[in-house]
């Protein structure tokens, strides 16, 4: 790697930000206050005696390396530039990734040591991702990560590191461009087949080589690939990649829970919060292939999840043959399985081997190969075994936890064993004994719940309540255990009820029975509670309420009748006190023929008509 100049415009980030947040590399950009900038981190004993920069001896310190470095100190404490560690100086800001932001930056002990190239890049945690309580055990897993994944396609990580607050990783600067500015470039026509042959190999040994390793990507797209200005393509931002099983994550942290995934990229799998598997890579590398070919995402940047919903088909690439158009519609898939199982499959369809007869004539020309081959034959005959050890080791790991009933483990462990070898029956059979093991689990599950709420609802002795319940237990598994013994429950249950309702009713039919006898004894107020004490059993009893409507209509009427007649009778007094007995036995009359049995109108009259008789028999004139 060359020593990056000041006038270089196209040296970019090692770590590239989606689409909405792409910074355009720029050596002269200071950092934006508002990105998580590391603090200014150059300890006292440094200000006052640069000396103290380093351990090195006397004679060393006045080297033109040592001299060198002291200033570039001396420069950062009066504001250019930051200071890391008292080691890593912080010059231009690169871009902004999912982390954190990235710099480029000096490292000062390969100024001392006087270094053609000091120059690497650092990435400083952004806030959020600072604040989380797991952020330095994270990003030791993403350098743990990448520094597993030492390959030359994929970026180099050297280390992680915390000055104060600030969180912070160093990597290899690197020089070029990002894959999606390429493309951008192209847009519409894409970038010529050889280049895009050249690149994608060097994405299917990338990508391969972290599939051996049981990491999944899981957000690979152009803007996390770098092309050198060799033309070496580089896979970037590992940090999000996937362990293949949650048991290569000691830590309960995953960095990849931060990491938000780019739809145009991701299979519907992913879409759905679904397991991931190493196919979801060969989609992401296939519409990555595609899009250097064409100039234009092959779904219109749509999710694979989208396009099956609008049954979108990508347009044949006229440039690629019959049989390269085939390899490429079989990564491109939208189903699972109708895809490419892995990497190496995809890789192979699209670069097939050479045929015998040719393969044979090439051995003629290349014997002075035959120790290098030899040794790359060995090399991977080696990693062969050990994918085949790692399948035995899964295999046997998911048959001891499908005995123990923990499916989701079963599961985990027979996808890693299936995505190395898609045509391993034993893990076949017992990835799907699992599933279906898993899926009875759950069914399982759901009618324990639904049992539980219909028993809530039968010790409130809403019984429609609890059959309906029951009836959702039952459309999941009529023969369960539990819903065949709710459902005595509730029969036993219901002829109770049915038993205490009609003792209710004979209860209240005898009470019917004599507020009826009050009513027609005209006794309207035992009527009236009668009724009350039948409703306050049964709300809606039709009788009660027409008994207790009838006995209140009738009470009104007899209350203003009876005010009538004692009207009339005050009158028919009024009139025997004015000895004006024909009144008073007009008045009494009227007071009977509203109520022929009142006593006191019958005796009233009487005795205003045995007085009128006597006084008549006396010879007194009568009025």
């Amino acid at each position: 790697m060359t020593q990056p100049d000041e006038s270089d415009k196209t040296r970019v980030r090692p770590e590239v930000a989606d689409d909405k947040t792409h910074i355009a590399p720029s050596p002269h950009a200071a950092p934006q206050a508002d990105t998580a900038a590391p603090t200014h981190s150059t300890p006292p004993e440094v200000e006052d005696n640069p000396a103290q920069l380093t351990n090195y001896s006397a004679a060393h310190n006045r080297s033109a390396g040592f001299a060198q470095a002291r200033e570039l100190v001396k420069q950062s404490q009066t504001g250019k530039g930051l200071l890391l560690k008292r080691r890593f100086l912080l010059e231009d800001v690169l871009g902004h990734g999912g982390m954190g932001t990235v710099y480029r930056a000096k490292d000062l002990r390969k100024v001392e040591a006087e270094d053609p190239n000091p120059y690497i890049a650092t990435k400083v945690l952004n806030q959020d991702f600072k604040d989380h309580p797991d952020a330095f055990v994270t990003l030791q897993q993403e350098t743990a990560k990448s520094q597993i994944l030492a390959h030359p396609n994929i970026v180099t990580v050297h280390d992680f590191d915390r000055d104060g607050d600030t969180l912070f990783m160093t990597m290899e600067l690197l020089e070029g461009q990002p894959l999606d500015q390429l493309i951008k470039a192209a847009r519409n026509q894409g970038l010529p087949k050889e280049q895009v042959w050249k690149i994608t190999r060097d994405l299917c040994a990338a990508l391969a080589y972290a599939h051996q390793r049981q990491f999944i990507h899981a957000d690979f797209k152009p803007g996390n690939i770098f092309v050198s200005d060799e033309g070496a393509a580089k896979v970037l931002d590992f940090g999000i990649a996937r362990a293949a099983n949650r048991e290569a994550q000691k830590h309960k942290f995953d960095a990849g829970q931060l990491g938000a995934l780019t739809p145009a990229y991701a299979t519907i799998e992913m879409v759905k919060d679904e397991p991931i598997s190493f196919a979801d890579d060969v989609y992401a590398l296939a519409c990555v292939v595609y899009e250097m070919l064409a100039g234009r995402h092959p779904y219109n940047n749509r999710s694979a999840l989208q396009a099956y919903e609008q049954k979108m088909q990508p347009k044949r690439l006229d440039v690629l043959t019959a049989r390269e158009w085939k390899a490429l519609s079989h990564g491109l898939a939208l189903v699972k399985s109708e895809r490419c199982a892995s990497i190496t499959q995809f890789s192979d369809e699209l670069f097939p081997k050479r045929n015998p007869l040719l393969l044979s004539i090439a051995v003629g020309f290349a014997v002075v190969s035959l120790a290098g081959a030899g040794w790359f034959g060995y090399n991977q005959h080696k990693a062969q075994q050990k994918v085949q050890a790692t399948i035995a080791e899964k295999v046997t790991a998911a048959q001891t936890c499908f005995a123990e009933k923990n499916f989701d483990c079963a599961i985990e462990h027979t996808l890693v064993a299936t995505n190395l070898d898609p045509l391993n029956s034993v893990a076949t059979q017992l990835l799907a004994s699992a599933q279906r093991a898993k899926e009875l689990q759950v069914n399982d599950d759901k009618i324990r719940e639904l049992i539980a709420e219909a028993q809530h609802c039968l010790q409130q002795q809403d019984l429609d309540c609890a059959a309906l319940f029951l009836q959702k237990a039952e459309a999941l598994g009529s023969h369960n255990s539990l819903v065949v013994s709710f459902h005595e429950a509730l029969s036993v249950a219901r002829a109770q009820q049915a038993q205490s309702a009609a003792q209710r009713q004979e209860e209240i039919n005898a009470i019917i029975a004599q507020a009826q006898s009050c009513l027609d004894a005209r006794d309207y107020s035992c009527v009236i509670n009668l009724a009350n004490g039948i409703l306050e059993r049964d709300a809606g009893n039709a009788q009660a309420i027409e008994m207790k409507q009838a006995a209140t209509s009738a009470q009104e009427q007899s209350r203003g009748l009876r005010e009538k007649i004692n009207r009339l009778m005050a009158d028919a007094n009024s009139c025997m006190e004015k000895k004006n007995y024909s009144c008073a036995i007009a008045k009494a009359e009227s007071a009977l023929e509203l109520d022929a049995n009142f006593t006191a109108a019958s005796k009233l009259k009487k005795n205003a008509l045995d007085t009128q008789r006597k006084l008549k028999e006396s010879g007194f004139t009568i009025k």
